[in-house]
């Protein structure tokens, strides 16, 4: 499945002074650049590591036994996604921790 590029839009909702480290958006309002890598599919299962400017984060992901959808959980939420081809995926993530709540819509884009 190879190396994927992240650009998302969402916010962060804080729940006191600070947010998680591993939070990846700041702000209320956000974007975010950042980079998935496969490291281990086997079937319809993956398993990866997800990086951004601010935290590193494993992953496990399933393809839908549609063909069209993937769902994806980290080590603190959950990531929805729709297929659009073989090298592009639209995404829905979210989570919710004792510190802070977190949305984002965005793409992965296969590097090349």
């Amino acid at each position: 499945m190879g190396t994927w590029v992240i650009e998302t839009e969402g916010g962060v909702l804080a729940k006191g002074a600070d947010i998680r480290e591993k939070t990846h958006h700041r702000g209320e309002f956000s974007t975010l650049k950042a980079q998935a890598v496969v490291t281990k599919p086997q079937g319809r299962v993956l398993h990866g590591v997800f990086t951004s400017p601010r935290a590193t984060e494993k992953f496990m992901a399933v393809i839908g036994l549609d063909n069209k959808t993937v769902a994806f959980a980290d080590e603190d939420g959950v990531l929805d996604g729709e297929i659009v081809n073989a090298d592009r995926l639209n995404v829905i993530y979210r989570h919710i921790s004792e510190t802070d709540t977190v949305v984002g819509v965005g793409t992965f884009t296969r590097k090349k």
